[in-house]
């Protein structure tokens, strides 16, 4: 699927569910059923905008289908005054909708609607919105128009934060109630806001994307126009899909590996694409419930993994994250003998402040269950349960214990596990297997065969970067 419009968003959704479009491409992850058949069902080509609401089947997707013409699709939980307007929308992709909280105590909603918001260069409508954010939204209109423009974004949720910012730059925001909250206990956006506005220099018409997820949750992702970006996602595994936005949201992020190490490509059969379903009637997608996605053997780009092997995948991700965090963090902390000494050639570093805020552990953690940074001694293996490919060749490639104890297609089915599979995603998991990267995070006396070790693993997810590409 191409993101071939350069319109960046991250959104928020039950579950851990999230969908974020970057110049790095589209990343999703626990997406209600029926989106999920929609984007990996062929007939989406491109995306220009998706919103995930609070509950499950409350989404939007903007898109080009495979006939070349902008086109909707939305699900059967969104608010009704929505799904009249969007019937007889003409689609565009300048459409820009989020879907609040489905429940807000001071909003003007009588009848019980989750709130929304809508619009595009011809209209807006929207519906429940809480009343400061709704007087700001009032006060940028006039009888002759816009005083102040066309809202550039606007979000809000449950706990009665909110942000909205005009293509003029004007900019009304709210932190949200610290209601039943101690006055050292600052939850993550609270916690920014109060951060960023200690700054002398900072305005908040510096901030170029905000969006806050919809619940009484606390997650959220901002980005300031100098790149300085902070953010909060429950789920670990999610951690690195909200860094990547935020570091892919300007540009596209170039992966610092040569050519020179790309040499080992191996030659890839083609996966065929589903073929497009023209006939398909979008906008009445949410009432569809037949044409099942099957499960081709072996297993297809567009195959749906299942719990077991997500859970399993999120274990060992988050297992490898930690590893190699600690090893990171050993490899950084100079030995009380040495001083750090400046040269000539030292480079100041960027005044850019990157932040993953979360509340259950930082991005970078500097220990885990109480262990202290410290160098690989050991490699992160495949799942067992994963390593199970009954193919002969691999059964006796994986027999020699000192090797990966794992083949092309078990690691190609733990890293569909995560929900994240694509071409551009492959290429930022290949790095972190780089032999020369790794080898700097180990032990001197697991360096050889850690080095090793992360070369095959290397070589397996460079043969997998090389088939997706052939796919695109």
């Amino acid at each position: 699927m191409s993101t071939s419009s350069n319109t960046s968003f991250f959104s928020f959704g039950p579950d851990d569910s999230f969908v974020s479009k970057s110049f790095e491409g589209l990343r999703y992850r626990n997406l209600p059923p029926a989106l999920l058949k929609l984007i990996v069902g062929g007939s989406v080509v491109d995306v220009h905008w998706a919103a995930l609401g609070p509950v499950q089947e409350s989404w939007v997707l903007s898109f080009k289908d495979a006939n070349g013409k902008n086109n909707l699709g939305w699900g059967s939980s969104i608010p009704p005054t929505l799904a009249q307007i969007l019937k007889t929308l003409t689609p565009t992709q300048h459409l820009r909708v989020f879907l609040g909280p489905k429940h807000s105590k001071t909003s003007k909603n009588n009848n019980n609607e989750p709130s929304f918001i809508a619009w595009d260069p011809t209209f807006i409508r929207w519906s429940g919105l809480p009343p400061p954010l709704e007087a700001c939204l009032q006060s940028w209109l006039t009888p002759a128009g816009w005083k102040f423009g066309p809202p550039r974004t606007m979000t809000w949720n449950a706990k009665g934060a909110f942000f909205a910012k005009s293509e003029y730059d004007e900019v009304m925001y709210e932190m949200g109630s610290r209601e039943g909250l101690e006055d050292d206990d600052w939850p993550p956006f609270q916690d920014t806001v109060r951060e960023w506005n200690e700054e002398a220099d900072f305005e908040w018409s510096d901030v170029v994307y905000l969006n806050l997820d919809a619940r009484d949750s606390d997650q959220f992702i901002a980005i300031r126009t100098d790149g300085t970006w902070a953010g909060s996602i429950g789920s670990d595994s999610n951690e690195e899909a909200l860094e990547a936005f935020a570091l892919n949201f300007f540009t596209r992020l170039k992966p610092k590996i040569s050519s020179s190490n790309s040499k080992t490509r191996p030659q890839s059969q083609s996966i065929p694409k589903p073929p497009p379903q023209s006939q398909q009637n979008y906008n009445n997608y949410q009432n569809s419930n037949n044409n099942s996605l099957p499960t081709p053997n072996p297993p297809n780009v567009n195959t749906v993994p299942d719990a077991t092997s997500q859970a399993l995948y999120e274990r060992w991700a988050t297992e490898t994250a930690t590893m190699l965090a600690l090893a990171l963090a050993a490899n950084n902390t100079p030995t009380p003998t040495s001083t750090p000494t400046p040269t000539a050639r030292s480079k100041p570093k960027t005044p850019k402040k990157l932040q993953v805020r979360s509340a259950s552990k930082p991005n970078i953690p500097t220990s885990a269950n109480g262990a202290p940074p410290a160098l690989l001694t050991t490699f992160p293996y495949l799942p067992a349960p994963l390593a199970t490919c009954p193919d002969t060749p691999c059964v006796y490639f994986k027999s020699d214990p000192a090797g990966l104890r794992a083949c092309k297609h078990d690691v190609e089915r733990l890293l569909r596990a995560s929900g994240l599979y694509s071409y551009e995603w492959l290429r930022q998991e290949r790095i972190r297997w780089h032999p020369d990267r790794f080898g700097r995070l180990c032990d001197e006396g697991f360096r050889e065969r850690g080095c090793r070790l992360a070369e095959e693993m290397f070589k397996i997810v460079d043969g997998l970067v090389g088939e997706a590409e052939g796919r695109r």
